[in-house]
């Protein structure tokens, strides 16, 4: 529908039926608002900045069976970076938005039904709850629209916002920008689930100066792998650090030389998980911890479908780092829970970029610092690198030195690891408890097996005799001394002796018994002493001790034996009885000292366990929080 003519260059301004109050002229770049009164003039806007999106005005798509068209285009900034937002008409009158970041894709649409919480009182990693969904701010910050082109609802130069993410996909992003702050809710999509037609979706060439570029400090060349991505890019001659956003080259500062190069040449190729990276980037970064400083460093990998990854090198241990979303995570005191697995915090620090080399998807400066945190599940981590308006979350995994090796292909040139790392797995942990476990169930089948041979085993009785004493026989003297007729052990076994004196009466007696074995005079020697009292007093009858006593013996050579006994007392006694007899089933000696086997080796990887987890948790460190000026 034709509505009127542009205040401002006079060329024809149609507005299509819809919600649309502004929109941009395609002649002049003039912002023109209808409102009572006719067209007015908002302002003019730049000239649209190559960003190599894909999408279009005038596309159509589909989500949730739902037509669409894209009909405008906002292109925003924070001074740090620059990105896309599409406004979409539904066929059923809802208006939406697309909003695009760093190859990141998440439709939107108005939430007026929701309470928006002030803006001073988010910062990253804040929470709040909108339909029942729980969000984490990842960003907040104020942004400044640079251009725009199409339809519009509405049109702001600037306005500050706060965009957050939730479980599942879910996406939200609060405009402080009007009267009233809107909240925006939806998800992260890709492109081909809203039904573009692929292609359209050809996205608009990067321009001829980032084809064959050159540095604009030593003219060198620049195989740049990634221009459609890149804002930043450090030269490998002289170490310049230049601009890239608005596709041309800027020198931004001179960077240090580093003190050795990449071990990951930038453009190599590598295969991890599946699929194939480059390298882009290579950055080393460090902290200070009690004056002492600790660098490690990070390769950026890209991948044209993927997005962007991290390999991080520290002390020699590597790292697989992907980005998840903050509203994946649940944070509290030194812990944090991402699917299910509670990660503890190892250690907080401020992290510098001291030196970086490549290409970066951000606008990175060297010397820019960021909180860093790193919370340790073994093998896995979760990561947070936060500053006072973004924070970011990745999930790392452990990569050993071969796999790194393998993947790109290097010579074996690459550190070995040295000490612990923060999430490396505790290798004698699960040997710890397969040990347990193993002794726990072989020490129960053991005693099973013990109790069954000891209660089927028979006990023999290879002498059992009477002693009678002479009525002049005095006390431990010859004459208390007694032979048994020989007797034979057929088999190795140890013997259990038993002595009962059936007339003991308020006293004691004591005999030794000494097993002699004819043939080699080896003497098997025990001591039994029954004793046993009895009387009554005002509580009433009362008694002690026994009448008899039984001693076991090691285990006995079998062969002829006999027996010698010699008899002691307090008070005289006339005959005690004695029998020798084998103990029968397996002795509990054996029995002990197979459970000690059984147990050794859980013990000492209990102990080895231990050991490691002393070691990686004593240069766990926690730093103070701190974003003034960016000290530490």
């Amino acid at each position: 529908m034709k509505v009127g003519q542009c205040p401002s260059c006079g060329a024809p301004i149609d507005f299509a039926a819809g919600s649309a109050r502004v929109k941009v002229c395609e002649h002049c770049s003039t912002v023109v608002a209808r409102g009572g009164a006719g067209l007015e003039s908002v302002g003019k806007v730049a000239e649209l900045a190559d960003t190599e999106s894909p999408v279009k005005v005038g596309l159509q798509g589909q989500w949730e069976n739902v037509g669409f068209r894209v009909v405008g285009r906002l292109q925003k900034s924070h001074g740090a970076g620059a990105w896309d937002e599409w406004c979409l008409n539904f066929d059923d009158g809802r208006e939406g938005w697309l909003a695009e970041s760093e190859g990141q894709w998440n439709l939107l649409t108005p939430a007026r039904d929701v309470t928006v919480p002030p803006y001073e009182k988010l910062e990253p990693l804040t929470a709040f709850s909108a339909r029942d969904v729980r969000y984490v701010v990842e960003e907040v910050g104020a942004a400044q629209t640079v251009s725009a082109q199409g339809e519009l609802p509405d049109f702001h130069t600037e306005h500050r916002y706060a965009d957050a993410t939730g479980p599942g996909g879910a996406f939200g992003s609060i405009d402080y920008g009007g009267e009233h702050p809107v909240m925006y809710l939806g998800r992260a999509v890709t492109l081909d689930a809203l039904g573009f037609d692929r292609s359209e979706l050809a996205p608009t060439p990067r321009r001829e100066a980032l084809a064959q570029a050159r540095c604009t400090n030593c003219s060198g060349p620049l195989d740049l792998k990634a221009p459609d991505r890149a804002k930043r890019v450090a030269c490998p001659y002289c170490g310049a650090l230049l601009d890239v956003s608005h596709g041309e080259l800027k020198l931004l500062q001179l960077l240090e030389k580093p003190p050795y190069e990449a071990r990951l040449p930038l453009g190599a190729k590598g295969k991890l998980e599946g699929t194939e990276w480059t390298v882009l980037a290579f950055l080393i970064r460090s902290c200070r911890v009690e004056g002492v400083r600790y660098p490690w460093e990070e390769y950026l990998l890209w991948n044209r479908e993927q997005g962007f990854r991290w390999l991080m090198l520290a002390n020699g241990h590597w790292s697989f780092l992907t980005p998840i979303a903050a509203g994946e995570c649940l944070f509290g005191m030194r812990v944090a829970k991402y699917g299910g697995v509670s990660f503890r915090q190892y250690q907080s620090v401020m992290a510098t970029t001291d030196w970086v080399q490549g290409e970066c998807y951000w606008e990175l400066s060297a010397g820019e610092q960021a909180f860093a945190q790193e919370f340790v599940a073994p093998p896995l981590s979760v990561n947070v690198d936060q500053t006072e308006r973004e924070a970011t979350v990745t999930l790392g995994k452990m990569l050993t030195r071969e796999q790194v090796i393998a993947a790109f292909g290097l010579k074996g040139a690459l550190p070995w690891p040295q000490g612990v790392a923060p999430a490396q797995q505790n290798p004698w942990s699960a040997r710890a408890n397969e040990g347990w476990k193993w002794a726990g169930l072989w020490s129960v089948a053991l005693l099973a097996v013990f109790i069954a041979l000891s209660s089927m085993a028979t006990r023999g009785q290879y002498l059992s005799k009477t002693v009678r004493l002479p009525a002049e026989a005095k006390s431990g003297s010859p004459e208390a001394m007694a032979f048994s007729a020989p007797f034979e052990i057929p088999h190795r076994t140890p013997l259990e002796v038993s002595v009962a004196c059936p007339n003991l009466s308020n006293a004691w007696c004591g005999i030794q018994v000494d097993l002699i074995n004819e043939k080699t005079d080896e003497v098997v020697s025990v001591y039994t002493e029954p004793s046993y009292y009895f009387g009554s007093d005002s509580d009433g009858s009362w008694s002690e001790g026994s009448r008899s006593d039984s001693k076991d013996t090691d285990e006995v050579e079998p062969g002829t034996y006999v027996m010698r006994t010699t008899a002691s007392w307090d008070k005289p006694i006339d005959s005690f009885d004695v029998s020798v007899g084998g103990q029968g089933g397996p002795g509990a000696g054996c029995f002990l000292f197979f459970l000690l086997a059984l147990f050794l080796y859980p013990v000492v990887a209990s102990v080895a366990a231990s050991q490691f987890e002393t070691r990686k948790w004593e240069d766990s460190v926690f730093q103070v929080r701190r974003f003034d000026g960016g000290g530490e």
